[in-house]
Formats: C-alpha cells, sequence, structure tokens
C-alpha cells in the first residue's frame, strides 16, 4: 500500500514515521495560509460513531479488490474476516452465539490497516481538504466570502453524508463541531447562515428531519466547553490563539511539580532528574510546534513553570537563576526545545525523508528563480511574503526561516544522530 502510494497522503494514522503532530502542522498552516490573506478558513470536525466496529466486511472486500488484491490474498482475507461469531458472559449466563459480519476486530495487528484501506476513499467524495488520523477526520475550506464559503461547505458536507450513507457508516453529528477560523478583529457575520449536515441523497426530494445544525466552536460561547476543540490532544481556538491549551497543559505540569516537590527530600538529583523526563517534559515536547504559534505572553506561563520544574530537581532557591540550572542538568529551556523541534524538523525536509506531504511544501529561493543560483541566500528557502504579523509564527513560515538562519555547518551534517548532536550542543550554551 504504502511503496505505490496507495493511500490517500494526508492520512497520518497507523503509519511509519506519521505522526498526530505532521496532521496537525498542515491544518494549521492551511488555516495561519488563509488568515494571512485575510480570509476565512472553515474546518470541520467529523465524529464517527464506532468506527472501527462498523466496517462492513462484503465492503471492505470490496475495497480491497479495488486496491489490487485479488486472488489468493483476497480469498485469505475472506476467510479471515468469515465465520467469525461473539457472545455475551453476565454473570456466568452465556448468551446465544451471533455471527459478526462487521468490524475490523480491535485488537488485531490487521485492524488498523483495514480500517484505512476501507475510509481510503473518503476524500474522494468531496472537495474538501482532508486531514486524517485514522477515523479523526478534518476538513477545511477557505474563503473572502463568509456566505459563499458556507454554501460551498454545506454542499460539501451533504457529499461527505452520502459517502457515509453508501458505506453503512455514521456520523455523531452531536459531536461533530466546526470552527470560522479568521485573523484577529476580523468580524464573523453569519447573517442567519449555519452549516448543516444534510443526509439526504443528492438529487433526491428533501427531508427536513435528516438536516441538522452543526455546532460552532468561537470565543464567546456562552458554554466554556464550546470555546476550543479538542482534536489529536491540541485544544484548538478560532484565532490561533492556543490559550487554552497552553493553559491545560500548565495545570498538567503544576501536578507534577507538586509531585516532585514532595519527593525532593526522598530522592537523588538523579531520581529527581527521571522524574522531571517523565513528567514534565513530555508535555513540553508534545506537539510543540503547533502551540509554540501562540503569543509569547501565552508561553511564558510553560517557561516560569520549566523553570520552577529545573529549581526543584537541582535543590536550588526559588529565586535562584536557571541558566546555569539548565546547562548543569543539560536540559533546554522551552525556547531553546521549540527551536530545536523546529529545526530537527526541517532537518527531515532538507534530506528527503521526511513524510512525503511535506516534501514539496517548501521551494529554495533558487528553485523559484534559476537566475538566483549565484546569490548568497539562493540556498534559503523562500519564505512567504507576511500580511498578518501572527502569520510569522505559523510553521509555513517559522520553520524555513528558523532553518535560514541555522550556522551552515550544522545544516551540511546530512546524518540525523550527527546533526542532532550537534544541533543540541549549539543550543545547549552558557549564555
Amino acid at each position: 500500500m504504502v511503496d505505490n502510494n496507495l493511500l490517500y497522503k494526508h492520512q497520518y494514522g497507523f503509519l511509519k514515521g506519521k505522526s498526530t503532530e505532521h496532521n496537525l502542522l498542515h491544518l494549521i498552516n492551511k488555516v495561519g495560509e488563509a488568515i494571512n490573506e485575510d480570509k476565512y478558513c472553515i474546518g470541520i470536525f467529523l465524529d464517527l460513531k464506532k468506527a472501527f466496529d462498523v466496517v462492513s466486511h462484503d465492503i471492505l472486500l470490496k475495497k480491497l479488490r479495488h486496491l489490487g488484491i485479488n486472488g489468493t490474498a483476497l480469498k485469505w482475507f475472506k476467510s479471515y474476516l468469515s465465520n467469525r461469531t461473539q457472545r455475551v458472559d453476565i454473570n456466568g449466563n452465556l448468551s446465544d452465539l451471533k455471527n459478526l459480519d462487521i468490524s475490523v476486530l480491535q485488537g488485531t495487528i490487521l485492524g488498523p490497516i483495514l480500517f484505512l484501506c476501507f475510509i481510503n476513499d473518503l476524500p474522494l467524495s468531496t472537495n474538501l481538504l482532508a486531514f486524517m488520523f485514522a477515523d479523526d477526520t478534518s476538513c477545511t475550506a477557505a474563503g473572502a466570502n463568509l456566505p459563499l464559503l458556507i454554501q460551498h461547505v454545506n454542499i460539501e458536507l451533504q457529499k461527505l453524508a452520502n459517502w457515509f450513507r453508501a458505506n453503512k457508516m455514521a456520523v455523531n453529528i452531536s459531536k461533530t463541531k466546526f470552527i470560522i477560523f479568521h485573523g484577529k478583529g476580523k468580524k464573523v457575520d453569519l447573517n442567519g447562515l449555519n452549516i448543516s449536515f444534510n443526509q439526504n441523497e443528492i438529487g433526491k426530494p428533501e427531508d427536513p428531519l435528516l438536516i441538522t445544525p452543526l455546532e460552532r466552536i468561537f470565543n464567546e460561547h456562552p458554554n466554556i466547553e464550546s470555546r476550543t476543540y479538542k482534536l489529536l490532544g491540541v485544544q484548538l481556538d478560532e484565532t490561533l490563539s492556543f490559550k487554552t491549551h497552553i493553559e491545560t497543559t500548565s495545570k498538567k505540569i503544576s501536578k507534577s511539580i507538586y509531585c516532585i516537590s514532595r519527593a525532593k527530600n526522598l530522592l537523588s538529583n538523579k531520581s529527581l532528574k527521571s522524574l522531571y523526563f517523565a513528567l514534565v517534559h513530555p508535555h513540553l515536547l508534545y506537539c510543540i510546534n503547533i502551540y509554540s504559534c501562540a503569543a509569547p505572553s501565552s508561553l511564558k506561563r510553560l517557561i516560569i513553570l520549566q523553570k520552577k520544574a529545573i529549581r526543584l530537581i537541582n535543590r536550588a532557591p526559588a529565586l535562584a537563576h536557571t541558566q546555569e540550572l539548565f546547562f548543569n542538568s543539560n536540559i533546554l529551556p522551552l525556547e531553546k526545545l521549540i527551536q530545536q523541534a523546529k529545526l530537527n524538523f526541517m532537518h527531515s525536509i532538507e534530506y528527503g525523508y521526511g513524510p512525503p506531504t511535506f516534501l514539496n511544501l517548501w521551494q529554495k529561493n533558487y528553485e523559484r528563480n534559476p537566475n538566483s543560483q549565484n546569490l548568497r541566500n539562493a540556498n534559503d528557502y523562500y519564505l512567504p511574503a507576511i500580511r498578518v504579523d501572527s502569520f510569522k509564527k505559523i510553521p509555513l513560515y517559522s520553520l524555513p526561516f528558523e532553518w535560514n538562519n541555522l550556522p551552515p555547518e550544522i545544516k551540511f551534517q546530512f546524518n540525523r544522530t550527527t546533526f542532532k548532536r550537534a544541533l543540541r550542543g549549539h543550543l545547549l550554551v552558557r549564555e
């Protein structure tokens, strides 16, 4: 499947070398690009009902055949899926056996890849741009005219609804949400319009009962929980401020710091450092290229908490300077961790081992203008024009910007291991 590029290019679940961050990077880039061009970008976040459990075996086998699995291999899959039964045990009382002609059998090795094969053609049913992580599906569309954009999205959502009907799957409409992403200060006037999930079959008389308005996530929503949407562990809001995500992460880190403080007088420095890497560091690293789009004032809270943790594991006074503590502990402060994450990602782009969907996203200056080959910055990545200041934080701009400013002697380290070692040495310095 992978070698022949048969799987949808923006599927990031259960595939080697792809992650939740890759999924979110593409989404944030699309949203940031639209905001920079003074456009609206609508994101629809679909929630599938029991996705793995309702896969039809008959439809799955047809799709496997369409993907090129024939002959003995197809017969093997048919045998694997057929004649399966299940029963329920309640206090030792067993129910009758029931034949199982649906589900990709969760917990099996083949379950995830069979599900990817089943859902692989979903993006072909719509003109919306879909980003997928297994069954977590996000669709986006951008435009300057909001009423026309909403009309377009509603038409495309009906196409998706028809795909789910044809494939015997269902969407949990109450958990399916949408966000109208926009720049700060840009008004969102819906004029009575809304985005709806229309389950009527295209071309046939419509039943109003099959049209359900979707809930919009926005900053002024009366329900606090509906002001952001949690996608793959990251809280998204309509202006990409990431304030709620940082607040949530800060609370988790604060609890971890409390645990470390209680253990401070019982454990060695080495053990305290291990606690830091187990309880604090993972929260800072998860999707760091995403939440680092936040304003410096928002990131400051995480910076303060990390410094507090560093003082604790070094048994330093509460107001001690942390520069030397970071260096002695061989730990990078958050600002340097952000740089490290961006440059490690760009190294995978520069030397061609990153996810294929990113490899043509950025161009070198000489590629855009062959006449510039002799210029000093010919091998630098082209940076998009900035129309909105917040665009500088978006990965589409900030990742190549960091790479362009990296010293050449580190850039030319093509080996991943030696590059990471050289980069860390470059960043971990006494200031």
